[in-house]
């Protein structure tokens, strides 16, 4: 389908990441009527300056998503780590006064309570949180550009170009393919 193309002004124009989405909205489009001479595919670079914007929600909103941060320590799993540490440690000195008979009972016991007390709290204090953000987005994007002389752009010329509803769906179309209108494309009358 290689047709006769002017490099006049179209009306619409859209850049797409490869030629098989190109080849789908062209076919998108056909199938909604728009006639052969209305609808050109063009290979990347022939027409238009690239001046793109972004439809869809804001993009820069992406960076908050993105930001990651480490939790504290939960104060509760501290207490828990405090008591059970000094649990283990009081009952390890009152099992060791029994094989030690030298060491007097009641001050080895709290000594080992309090000695439990304060490794449970460092540990409770010092152990990793889990990291909030990093929700699996993927934030490494490979930037592949389209292969020379690959027909990625789908340009539109109108019969009508005052006819507000039909350059509309094909603006609709154009998007909804994964396509980025060209702002620099357009007939000045």
């Amino acid at each position: 389908m290689q047709q006769q193309q002017q490099h006049a002004d179209y009306d619409l124009l859209a850049v797409f990441p490869d030629e098989p989405k190109a080849d789908t909205a062209t076919a998108k489009l056909h199938k909604e009527g728009f006639a052969e001479d209305e609808v050109y595919q063009l290979a990347a670079g022939t027409v238009g300056s690239g001046q793109f914007r972004e439809h869809g929600p804001n993009r820069a909103r992406n960076e908050i998503f993105l930001q990651t941060q480490r939790v504290g320590p939960h104060p509760l799993l501290v207490v828990i780590l405090a008591i059970v540490s000094s649990l283990v440690l009081g009952s390890l000195t009152f099992a060791a006064s029994f094989a030690f008979p030298t060491l007097p009972e009641p001050l080895t016991i709290l000594l080992g309570v309090i000695i439990g007390l304060v490794i449970g709290t460092i540990i409770g204090l010092f152990r990793r949180g889990r990291v909030r953000g990093a929700i699996g987005q993927n934030t490494t994007r490979t930037s592949e550009r389209p292969s020379q002389g690959a027909r990625t752009m789908v340009a539109m010329r109108f019969h009508d170009p005052d006819n507000i509803s039909r350059k509309s769906r094909a603006r609709a179309i154009l998007i909804n393919s994964e396509g980025k209108i060209d702002r620099s494309v357009g007939r000045r009358e």
